[in-house]
């Protein structure tokens, strides 16, 4: 029977491999959608139209990876440092991803407090990532393993915060015209970033 150390270095890498899909789908598609604008325009507007099912392939693949992720922390040396937090938010979070593929932002959905079904999963799945994000800052800071990674969580998590803020500050006051594709991408790439390098130092036990 495989390992604990071994089922979570094998979900590590099935979380590895969904983010770089991630990370290849933000830099082709704005090429395939040159109708699109880079800055104006959010992820979910490359969900739908011409190519939508690279972009729907990504927020899959995103959810993938965070459950995976979550999968792999919990099983990775859980005595290390107290990643419960972490875990939960995580699966949640690619729970919620997993339902913007579910409901693209054209499709009709039931009326949430929120709003329809797509901006409900986006706006949970951003809420638990970030919150993964920094409860993950503030569980590795004084961890001797882990410690070293704490300036690049924090700083992660920080810059997703503001990508975060700028984009609601854009959907409640749209006169300002903060161009949310920019935004969206600010809170993302950060985050994906981060997972990323988590998925390679648990894959880093593994050798």
């Amino acid at each position: 029977m495989p390992s604990r150390n071994s089922l979570a270095c094998s979900w590590a890498l099935v979380a590895l491999v969904g983010i770089v899909i991630n990370l290849i789908v933000l830099v082709v598609t704005p090429v395939l959608r040159p109708d699109l604008n880079l800055l104006d325009k959010s992820l979910s507007y490359y969900a739908v139209g011409p190519w939508g099912m690279l972009q729907a392939g990504a927020f899959g693949a995103l959810g993938i990876s965070s459950i995976a992720l979550g999968i792999a922390l919990c099983g990775a040396s859980p005595a290390t440092w107290r990643n419960g937090p972490v875990v939960l938010l995580l699966i949640i979070a690619g729970i919620a991803s997993v339902g913007l593929v579910r409901y693209p932002m054209d499709a009709p959905g039931p009326a949430t407090v929120l709003g329809d079904a797509h901006q409900a999963a986006g706006t949970i799945g951003g809420v638990a990532q970030l919150a993964a994000a920094l409860m993950l800052a503030i569980s590795i800071r004084d961890k001797p393993s882990w410690g070293s990674l704490f300036p690049t969580a924090l700083a992660m998590f920080l810059l997703a915060l503001v990508g975060a803020l700028l984009s609601q500050v854009s959907i409640w006051w749209p006169h300002l015209d903060i161009p949310m594709g920019a935004t969206m991408r600010l809170l993302v790439v950060p985050l994906v970033i981060l997972w990323g390098i988590v998925a390679l130092r648990l894959l880093r036990t593994c050798a």
